[in-house]
């Protein structure tokens, strides 16, 4: 996506999206507990999530549309000391085979589309990720301010011209969508959380599911 690709060339793009989610951190026991061995970052950004679990020793790699992200990721890694397998790609199809991963994180990443889209990403996600693996996700909210705002292009799903990443359809889920999207999954926390930092209405499910059953 071009908003995010030109984001992650400049330090100003680059300020919100350097630290972990407290989310994510919080998990990290559960994650070493279950041995994760292999993961994948999808929509990795400038990589703060994929590293901050490549020094926790899972073997971690990361799929991004934005070229500029990777670069930076690539950077910082080395300064880290550790390794990331990064590529650019389509969350729609993964290069991945098949029960490849123990974890997929995918933080403000796969509502950025049409719901067929979506419910494509999914089942690619399925398919990569072993049985009982863990998936890290969130899911943008119908309590975010946005929601209903624009051109409704399908049910639930919303375009606002001329605005930057806004300009890429969002797909808005309630909780009862967000369960239904991720019906092969157990989930173990599904919650709505304001993201901003001054509480302005930023709401997105944040995550935490292990797979059951893969897509036929």
């Amino acid at each position: 996506m071009e908003a995010w690709n030109e984001a992650w060339a400049t330090a100003a793009g680059r300020r919100e999206w350097l630290e972990p989610d407290q989310f994510v951190v919080e998990l990290l026991p559960a994650l070493r507990a279950a041995n994760v061995q292999r993961g994948l970052d999808l929509g990795f950004g400038v990589g703060r999530h994929a590293i901050l679990l490549a020094k926790q020793g899972i073997e971690m790699y990361g799929l991004d549309a934005a070229a500029n992200g990777l670069t930076y990721a690539n950077e910082w890694a080395v300064n880290e000391l550790v390794v990331l397998n990064l590529t650019t790609g389509d969350m729609e199809k993964l290069p991945y085979n098949d029960n490849f991963f123990d974890l997929i994180i995918t933080w403000n990443v796969i509502y950025h589309g049409t719901i067929d889209v979506i419910q494509q990403t999914v089942t690619e996600i399925e398919r990569c990720l072993k049985p009982g693996g863990h998936l890290i996700c969130t899911l943008i909210s119908h309590s975010h301010t946005r929601y209903g705002k624009g051109n409704a292009i399908e049910p639930n799903t919303f375009v606002i011209p001329d605005s930057g990443e806004s300009s890429h359809p969002h797909h808005y889920f309630n909780r009862a969508e967000a369960q239904h999207l991720l019906h092969h999954f157990t989930l173990h926390r599904c919650e709505d959380v304001d993201h901003s930092v001054d509480q302005s209405g930023s709401y997105h499910w944040q995550i935490h599911a292990t797979l059951v059953q893969a897509a036929d």
